[in-house]
């Protein structure tokens, strides 16, 4: 019983650290998968124009406009404009200001300061950091929640140097794949790994799993890497590096034991399963959302994450059966040698 019992508790130990990932990443269209790009949605937000055009500006939008970037590579001074036609933010000697009476700094957590109530006010400028680049949430180029329109124009108003600037850009629907036919593979493919935990010679074949389960999901990782990164490149890659890299280490480890025929080896391929869930999070959604924080193709990223999380279940289940038969086979041989 005392078997039995370790078993189901590596299964409820992994559930529950799956569940508590899950709340922290939400599976919404709000669930961020690795690095710093955005969540999956089904907008895709591009910049049409500047009107007039400036060499010394640089707009960038996010996935689906979760957010955006307005870059100074020249200026001397760019003021955006807030919601209501007030100075919000201002990027001039590699800095970074912020209006503290602009009801749009409020709104999006730039500042905890009063609000003025005439947007038409002096504006208070404080630093809020420094560099050439300012990234935020901004409402009006945001795609609609729920059944909102299937495609809309939008506006960010600029003033460069004293000039009004206009960068205008649309947000359109495109229509999601079905996400069937990868749930289909990734369900066959994770009982086709559970099953080799059922088999007499099962070391080499888990090893070769584990291995093209843990190589799909950090190839996976590093395309959200070279996708455009909303707190910057650096930022970006630091957390892909290091769920990358421990992937990698983890992944090496489990398959080094259960080729050297390690007595730990089926816990650690359940430790392996459990873990790329973790780090995968809400990565699932990949396969009901058309836009995707990949630098590839959507198809590839979502070959890559059925695979990973096919694997990883099939992992799990056969980590599980394993430790219980080696459990087993472990107090026979204790008998044994008591007798």
């Amino acid at each position: 019983m005392r078997r039995i019992a370790h078993a189901v508790g590596l299964v409820v130990v992994t559930a529950v650290l799956t569940g508590m990932s899950t709340l922290i990443h939400p599976v919404p269209a709000e669930a961020h998968i690795v690095g710093t790009g955005g969540s999956p949605t089904d907008y895709r937000t591009t910049v049409t124009a500047m009107r007039p055009a400036v060499s010394t500006v640089t707009v960038t939008v996010g996935l689906g406009g979760q957010w955006v970037r307005v870059t100074n590579q020249g200026a001397a001074a760019i003021v955006v404009r807030g919601y209501q036609g007030e100075p919000f933010l201002r990027l001039s000697g590699n800095q970074v200001q912020v209006n503290e009476l602009s009801a749009t700094a409020a709104k999006t957590v730039q500042t905890q300061r009063a609000v003025a109530a005439d947007p038409a006010a002096a504006p208070r400028w404080a630093q809020l950091q420094d560099g050439d680049s300012a990234t935020w949430t901004d409402a009006r180029i945001t795609a609609p929640s729920g059944s909102g329109p299937a495609s809309m124009s939008w506006t960010l108003p600029l003033v460069v140097d004293g000039q009004q600037v206009a960068v205008a850009g649309t947000t359109d629907r495109v229509p999601p794949p079905s996400p069937w036919p990868w749930l289909a593979a990734l369900a066959l493919i994770g009982i086709a790994v559970a099953a080799i935990g059922w088999t007499q010679h099962w070391r080499r074949p888990m090893a070769a799993a584990v291995t093209a389960g843990i190589l799909a999901f950090v190839a996976h990782v590093l395309g959200t890497g070279f996708a455009p990164q909303q707190n910057g490149p650096v930022f970006g890659w630091v957390g892909v590096g290091l769920v990358a890299g421990f992937s990698l280490l983890i992944g090496a480890v489990a398959v080094r034991s259960t080729l050297r025929r390690s007595q730990s080896a089926p816990d650690r391929l359940v430790t392996v399963g459990a873990m790329v869930l973790i780090l995968a999070a809400t990565d699932i959604t990949v396969l009901w959302n058309s836009q995707l924080p990949f630098a590839g193709l959507a198809a590839l990223d979502r070959g890559l994450t059925v695979l990973a999380y096919a694997i990883a279940l099939g992992l799990i289940v056969a980590g599980v059966r394993l430790v219980r038969v080696t459990r087993l086979q472990s107090a026979a041989v204790a008998a044994q040698s008591g007798e």
